[in-house]
C-alpha cells in the first residue's frame, strides 16, 4: 500500500465529528461556549468566530479601520502567506512591506521603521511555522508610531514569547482552524482582544449566516479529511490537481461567514488537546533538528531568546536547492516567493522602491518538514537518510 504525508495537518476523529453533529442541535450555547474556553485559554475578554482566519483578519481590519478612518496602510512581512496581503486587499486597505531576518523569520527592524508611514493603520506580526518573532523590539517600534498591533498566531497557536501566549500581544490576535493548523475546525478563524473598542466595532460586523448545506458541507469535509489525511490514503488528494494541494493563492474571493455550532463541538474538543498535540511536534522537531545537525548546508531558524516555539512545521535552509523534496515524506517547499512579487497585488501596494533581500534569499532556500502525528520514527529515519545523502552530494 502507498504511504504519502502530508506536510501538516492534526486527525480529526470520529468522537470529534460525533461531538459537533450532537452540539449543533444546541446552538448559540455551544459556540459561546467555546467562545468562553478561548478567553480562558489565552485570559482575554472578548473572542469572536468566524470562517476562516483570512475573515479573521479581514473583519479585524475594518474593525480597526473604523477606530482611524484616516489610515489605510497595513505593514507586513514581506515574505508570509498569500492568505495575509489577501485579508488586507479584502478590506480594502493597501499594503506597506518589510523585510525579514532570514536567520530567525522575524521581522527586520530597520526596515520596520522604514515600511511606517503617517497613513499606516497597523503592522501585522505573523509568526510562521509556530516560531515567536521579537516581540519586545516590535511593540517597541509600535508604542513609538503610535500604531495598532495586530498579533497574527494562524501557524502559532500555543507558542510563548517569554512566557505570554502568542495571539495575546498587541491589540487584537487571530488564530487559524483551517486543516494543517495547529487545531482544526476544517475551516475557521479566531479573534481574541481586550480592547472594548475593538470588540464594539467587530460586533458591529455583519457576517453571512452559514445555512443547512454549509453545515452539511462541512460535516462531509470532516469525514472525508479523518480519512485521507492518513499516510496510507493521503496520496489520493495529492493526486487530485483541481484540490490545489500546497499551492499558495493571492485571492479575495472568499466569504466573510458565521462559525457554525458543528466546528464549535470540534472546536472545543480539540482546544483540550492542544497541549499534547504541540508537545508531540516539538519532540518530533528535536528529533529531526539532532539528526540534521552534522549535514552540510542544512540550516534551522536561531531561535528569539525568550521563544517557545511549537513548530507546526519545521523549516530548513538549504545551499541546495535542486530536488530537496522527496515524495511521500511530507517535505515541501513553502511560499514560493516574497509578496512584492504577486503581481495580481502590485497595485495594492505602498511603492517605495525598496528591495527585501532576507525575504528573498528565505524564499529560495525554505523547505519545511513535518512534524505531525503521522510522522512515525521509521517516517523520520527516511527523511535523515534523504538530507544526509543530499549533503554528501
Amino acid at each position: 500500500m502507498l504511504r504519502s504525508l502530508p506536510p501538516s495537518g492534526v486527525p480529526i476523529m470520529p468522537s470529534d465529528i460525533l461531538a459537533g453533529l450532537k452540539d449543533t442541535l444546541y446552538g448559540n450555547k455551544c459556540l459561546e461556549g467555546f467562545k468562553e474556553d478561548i478567553c480562558r485559554y489565552f485570559g482575554v475578554r472578548h473572542c469572536f468566530l468566524v470562517s476562516s482566519g483570512r475573515a479573521a483578519l479581514t473583519m479585524l481590519l475594518k474593525a480597526m479601520r473604523q477606530l482611524s478612518p484616516d489610515k489605510d496602510e497595513v505593514v507586513l512581512p514581506a515574505y508570509t502567506s498569500f492568505s495575509v496581503p489577501s485579508a488586507v486587499v479584502k478590506a480594502g486597505l493597501k499594503v506597506s512591506l518589510c523585510d525579514i531576518d532570514p536567520e530567525t523569520m522575524s521581522p527586520d527592524i530597520d526596515s520596520l521603521k522604514e515600511s511606517l508611514s503617517d497613513k499606516t493603520l497597523c503592522l501585522v506580526v505573523c509568526h510562521l511555522y509556530g516560531y515567536p518573532c521579537d516581540m519586545d523590539a516590535i511593540l517597541r517600534v509600535a508604542r513609538e508610531s503610535g500604531v495598532f498591533v495586530i498579533d497574527d498566531a494562524a501557524q502559532a497557536m500555543g507558542a510563548t514569547y517569554k512566557g505570554k501566549a502568542l495571539g495575546t500581544f498587541g491589540d487584537a490576535g487571530i488564530f487559524s482552524l483551517s486543516r494543517g493548523k495547529n487545531i482544526t475546525t476544517i475551516d475557521g478563524g479566531i479573534i481574541i482582544t481586550d480592547s472594548d473598542k475593538i470588540a464594539a466595532e467587530l460586533s458591529k460586523l455583519e457576517l453571512k449566516k452559514a445555512g443547512f448545506l454549509d453545515r452539511l458541507n462541512l460535516i462531509f469535509k470532516a469525514m472525508i479529511m479523518s480519512l485521507l489525511l492518513r499516510p496510507p490514503f493521503y496520496w489520493i488528494p495529492q493526486r487530485l490537481p483541481f484540490l490545489k494541494l500546497g499551492l499558495s493563492v493571492f485571492s479575495t474571493e472568499f466569504g466573510l461567514k458565521e462559525f457554525t455550532g458543528v466546528q464549535a463541538g470540534i472546536g472545543r474538543r480539540m482546544l483540550r488537546r492542544l497541549k499534547q498535540i504541540n508537545e508531540g511536534r516539538k519532540k518530533r522537531a528535536g528529533d529531526l533538528m539532532a539528526g540534521l545537525s552534522g549535514c552540510n548546508g542544512v540550516k534551522f531558524p536561531r531561535e528569539i531568546a525568550g521563544a517557545e516555539p511549537v513548530f507546526l512545521r519545521l523549516p530548513v535552509r538549504l545551499n541546495r536547492i535542486d530536488d530537496c523534496g522527496k515524495a511521500g515524506l511530507g517535505i515541501v517547499r513553502s511560499y514560493p516567493y516574497p509578496l512584492d512579487e504577486i503581481d495580481a497585488l502590485r497595485p495594492h501596494l505602498v511603492s517605495d522602491g525598496r528591495n527585501f533581500p532576507g525575504a528573498k534569499e528565505f524564499s529560495m532556500r525554505v523547505w519545511t518538514l513535518p512534524t505531525h502525528v503521522y510522522v512515525q520514527q521509521k517516517d523520520m529515519k527516511n527523511i535523515l537518510e534523504h538530507y544526509s545523502l543530499k549533503s554528501e552530494v
